[in-house]
């Protein structure tokens, strides 16, 4: 399993600490009631596939979470700290699911006395290296999607302005004890090498 050092090096933009510097001021809130929108997105980039200790792994795998700012807006006088931090709430929730999701791909592995063993893989070197990425490109294509569905349940829907269970559970920052709980959450996750999903799971929130 790939360590908390191992993660975050393998990782940008995230954990990151907003300020409303980060937020587009406007004058008249696009989607009121809300005073502010965090848009928070994550990215992927390609990766290789080597030999490691007689095991395929996944090599420079990289994801980088960062701030739309054009859609990431404030209302200007709206603001406040406690709003700040529930948006930092939405930005760490992107970067925790990124990081759910770099940490499986770091995990791929394939045996290669096991590969030697499985006629699908072919015989030779090439044919072995060639399955291997096939292999696990069908893994990462499910990670990624499993990653977009998670997010979208948490977060705001972008096609449709529904609320996530985030901002359910939190009202946008007005249920206090709600958005205490979230923030108590969030910041033990960013701190410990823990599967956020799993955690939400056994939490009965997913």
């Amino acid at each position: 399993m790939a360590t908390l050092r191992e993660i975050q090096a393998a990782m940008s933009g995230f954990p990151r600490n907003l300020t409303w510097n980060d937020f587009r001021p406007v004058q008249n809130s696009p989607a009121p009631p809300a005073q502010a929108n965090t848009a928070a997105q994550w990215s992927t980039t390609g990766w290789s596939v080597r030999v490691v200790n007689g095991e395929y792994r996944v090599q420079g795998a990289r994801v980088n979470v960062s701030m739309d700012r054009h859609n990431s807006w404030a209302v200007a006088g709206g603001t406040n700290a406690a709003l700040l931090q529930h948006e930092q709430g939405h930005y760490d929730i992107t970067g925790l699911i990124a990081r759910d999701l770099i940490r499986k791909i770091l995990d791929l592995s394939l045996d290669t006395v096991v590969m030697g063993a499985m006629q699908a893989a072919g015989n030779t070197p090439q044919q072995h290296q060639n399955f291997a990425v096939q292999r696990f490109q069908s893994y990462i294509n499910t990670y990624v999607q499993e990653a977009s569905d998670l997010g979208a349940k948490l977060q705001t829907n972008p096609t449709t302005g529904a609320d996530g269970i985030y901002d359910v559970q939190t009202n946008h920052s007005q249920n206090t004890t709600g958005q205490a709980a979230w923030n108590a959450r969030l910041q033990r996750m960013k701190a410990a090498n823990e599967n956020f999903e799993l955690d939400l799971a056994m939490a009965g929130i997913i």
